[in-house]
């Protein structure tokens, strides 16, 4: 019997309340993450104070399993759209109070810590509100709206950060994102009988380290995205000291990004839906490679351009993949502890990586860093396909979505 949540009339209803959340939430993260660690570092910030920045969605992910202890006593859609309310009230009022680059590099960890701790409830949600064979799918079309939204978001802010204080246009997009998470609280879920991580978390982690593949996974993970965070801690600094990048291209790079992210949310959603998850995971990681690899040869910021294209393919992917490799692997009544696990292990590698690259740059240049990044990365990639391949030999073939 199809479950009350998955009927067409409340899942088009869900579906589309969850893109005006997303369209609302893209003009906010496009500009937070686009312009944020370039601004702090033209104030004059450390490389420390980047890497905070940086670092910050990674502290949110170290955190996130305590706080789902507390949260999975409330109904998940109040989880989400309470902290995603909060989080975006506490960045408001932080930036336009920040006079420093440590405060406004503060104020993003902050506001990341908060935005993050409902991932676990987060992905149980997903898997509650829309339908297996067509969930990837439709998390690739509500992105899209996100994604649209984020193309004219960068380019304006662009243009404004260049002649007024950065910090009025941070808070103006966040006011702009406030609706969104306020609209989330109308999400319709019945969530009786809905999973829910269990109080002890050492039982978590035991059991989920016992499942080879998803160990080997985040083994994966680990290896490939220290190296990966560290060299996400070195582009800004490179936009700004080595390329002297003006903000209208960083910009025009970010629009172009979105750009290319409308499309492969769709095409991304689809091949994961009839394919697999961890497939689709590796290739997007092969494809991540290009990006330091971009950096270390281009000559002068307009040739960073095809690597907007590849950020924005390789965005969507990563972004799709995280919550459906967990759907894949774990147990059904499981995802939330697995999404927990994952974004611990992330958290710690997130936090540490970008901290790594500020102290590398001290004793070499930043395209060495680059350098040092891509090797972990090529480690991380060769342990993946041999999950992707296990994964290939014990699973049947994924029936196609209707």
């Amino acid at each position: 019997m199809t479950s009350a949540n998955w009927l067409p009339s409340r899942v088009r209803r869900n579906f589309q309340i969850d893109v005006f959340t997303a369209v609302c939430a893209g003009i906010f993260v496009s500009v937070l993450v686009t312009f944020m660690p370039v601004v702090v570092r033209r104030m004059g910030g450390s490389t420390v104070d980047v890497a905070l920045v940086v670092g910050g969605p990674f502290f949110g992910h170290m955190l996130a399993p305590f706080f789902t202890l507390f949260l999975q006593r409330f109904h998940p859609v109040r989880v989400v759209a309470g902290t995603t309310t909060v989080a975006r009230l506490v960045f408001i009022g932080g930036v336009l109070l920040a006079t420093t680059p440590f405060m406004l590099s503060i104020t993003s960890v902050v506001f990341w810590v908060i935005t993050v701790s409902n991932v676990a409830v987060y992905t149980s949600l997903m898997q509650g509100i829309y339908p297996d064979r067509e969930r990837a799918f439709i998390m690739g079309k509500v992105r899209v709206g996100a994604s649209v939204s984020g193309i004219v978001a960068a380019m304006v802010a662009g243009l404004f950060i260049d002649v007024v204080a950065a910090q009025w246009v941070f808070a103006f997009a966040g006011i702009i994102a406030l609706p969104g998470a306020v609209a989330f609280y109308r999400i319709r879920y019945d969530a009786n009988g809905a999973a829910v991580p269990r109080s002890d978390p050492t039982a978590i982690v035991r059991d989920v380290w016992r499942d080879r593949r998803y160990r080997q996974l985040l083994l994966s993970f680990l290896i490939f995205g220290w190296g990966n965070l560290m060299n996400f801690a070195v582009f800004p600094i490179m936009l700004v000291d080595t390329f002297d990048a003006p903000n209208t291209f960083v910009g025009i790079m970010s629009a172009l990004q979105s750009a290319t992210m409308v499309f492969a949310y769709v095409i991304v959603g689809r091949l994961i839906d009839r394919g697999s998850s961890l497939r689709q995971t590796m290739i997007g990681t092969l494809l991540v490679m290009l990006m330091p690899l971009g950096y270390i040869l281009a000559p002068s910021y307009w040739f960073l351009l095809p690597l907007a294209i590849v950020g924005g393919i390789t965005q969507a992917n990563g972004e799709l993949t995280y919550y459906t490799n967990v759907v894949q692997l774990a147990p059904p009544d499981r995802i939330a502890e697995y999404t927990a696990a994952q974004s611990l292990l992330l958290g710690i590698r997130g936090t540490l990586a970008p901290f790594a690259a500020s102290a590398l740059l001290a004793a070499f240049e930043p395209r060495a860093v680059l350098a040092i990044g891509l090797v972990f990365m090529v480690g991380g990639a060769i342990v993946m396909s041999g999950v992707v391949r296990e994964s290939a030999r014990v699973e049947p073939a994924v029936a196609p979505a209707a």
